[in-house]
């Protein structure tokens, strides 16, 4: 025999070991069947799983055991979900165990159930995270199979109710275990695409375990963190999934979702048309009120004398502009520089005087005069040079407040009177032959007038 042909019992059960590895229908299998020879090692769980003609060993390890919520005993119909793999020392295989839960009860909804309250914890059903529906979506997003009834119920509900709205198809799978993958692809095309209101995620009807894929953690997670509302629409009106907790709103079935989305075409034109009534009576309303205000206005008094007005405020526009140039603080400075250079003026002929009649004193009677007596005179009438000049200065800034003051409140008046400004405001003058018109009836067919603006004067024929 030629020995490069043998090979060692390792080398096959490795073999086996990585063809059960390789295989992906062994990576998560899901059997119903009844417990034997169940018992505990430690904190690990042994038993077999048995039907009529056949057994498999079974592991159930922790920490994945603690999710048992009842206790198992021999002969009880469990359902478990697991993976095979080959246990290489004694060449032999076993489901390793991740859930079991009783027959009665059901693997799939128990683990709906557990998922519900994991993601319930972590906030992902809260309704202050839900995004608002638009009111009038103009591009919807479905995604859906191509050829179910849901998105021809869809497109035949929106096309009766609202025919105005854009639809877009995005198909996925909707059932089976690829459908969460390419369900989660679908959802992120939308968010790339950036090309729609709102989403419609969803089926028609079927079985709990044909709708599971909607309870899928990772598309539970992706449907959370869409950046636009989501509507979910899957199976009929007593069918809950989790995407139905997560989504911005829940659709009892996907004719539900489009009728959620859109307004019955008779609806709008009757609020269009009430909108255009209101819109209508408000106008006239202001209309109304606009041309009151400006026929008072037009009868009132300043625009019936206005050039009286503008002639009077214009005297008086006049005296205060000589005014203030009067009690201008140069002005006042000027007059201030003049008085103290005449008392300076009047100061140095005093004390020349004074000189001169100390001097002829001292010629007279030099043993008696003191010189002494002329520096004390002439220091006296500088102190009261100074003090008059603190005098003075205090008046004129008094004064300059004062004037200030009282032009301030003139200027205030000025302008609150000037006519000027109610032209600004879209008011005019009517002249006839230089006469201000205040009435109709002033007026008859082709008579030439002049409507005076506030930045200039039209002449006009009227017809």
């Amino acid at each position: 025999m030629n020995n490069t042909r043998f090979v060692t019992v390792s080398d096959i059960n490795k073999y086996i070991s990585f063809k059960f590895d390789e295989d992906i229908n062994l990576q998560e299998v899901y059997i119903q069947a009844e417990i034997s020879n169940f018992k505990y090692s430690g904190r690990h769980c042994y038993f077999s799983l048995k039907d009529d003609t056949s057994e498999l060993s079974a592991m159930f390890f922790y920490p994945y055991n603690t999710t048992l919520n009842f206790k198992p005993v021999d002969g009880m119909s469990v359902q478990v979900v697991g993976k095979i793999q080959v246990y290489q020392r004694k060449g032999t295989y076993a489901i390793v165990v991740k859930k079991m839960v009783e027959t009665g009860i059901g693997l799939l909804y128990q683990q709906f159930i557990d998922l519900k309250d994991k993601l319930a914890k972590e906030g992902l059903f809260d309704e202050s995270k839900k995004l608002p529906l638009p009111e009038y979506p103009e591009k919807i997003a479905v995604i859906t199979a191509p050829t179910g009834e849901a998105i021809r119920d869809i497109i035949s509900t929106f096309n009766r109710r609202f025919p105005l709205v854009k639809i877009k198809l995005y198909p996925a799978l909707v059932q089976g275990i690829d459908a969460p993958k390419d369900l989660i692809r679908a959802l992120k095309k939308v968010y790339e695409d950036h090309d729609a209101d709102v989403i419609i995620i969803g089926r028609g009807g079927g079985s709990f375990e044909d709708l599971s894929c909607f309870n899928d953690e990772n598309l539970a997670r992706t449907l959370f963190a869409s950046p636009i509302p989501t509507v979910s629409a899957v199976g009929h009106e007593g069918d809950y999934t989790i995407c139905d907790f997560v989504a911005s709103h829940r659709a009892p079935t996907p004719t539900g979702a489009a009728m959620l989305l859109s307004k019955d075409k008779k609806d709008v034109i009757q609020l269009l048309v009430a909108n255009s009534k209101r819109l209508s009576s408000a106008i006239q309303n202001i209309l109304v009120t606009s041309f009151n205000n400006w026929k008072t206005s037009a009868y009132s008094y300043v625009l019936s004398n206005f050039d009286k007005i503008i002639d009077s405020k214009k005297k008086e526009l006049d005296y205060l502009l000589e005014k203030l140039k009067n009690y201008s603080p140069k002005m006042i400075t000027k007059n201030m520089e003049n008085a103290l250079n005449e008392c300076n003026l009047k100061l140095t002929n005093a004390i020349d005087k004074i000189y001169d009649a100390n001097l002829a004193k001292y010629n007279g009677f030099s043993s008696r005069f003191r010189p002494a007596l002329l520096l004390e005179k002439i220091d006296y009438y500088d102190e009261q040079t100074a003090r008059n000049k603190i005098t003075i200065e205090k008046m004129i800034k008094t004064n300059i407040n004062n004037l200030g003051v009282s032009l301030n409140g003139l200027l205030d008046k000025l302008v609150i009177l000037n006519p000027f400004n109610l032209m600004d405001k879209g008011y005019s003058i009517v002249y006839k032959d230089n006469v201000i018109i205040n009435s109709i009836k002033k007026l008859q067919k082709d008579d030439n007038i002049k409507i005076k603006m506030s930045d200039g004067t039209i002449d006009a024929i009227l017809k």
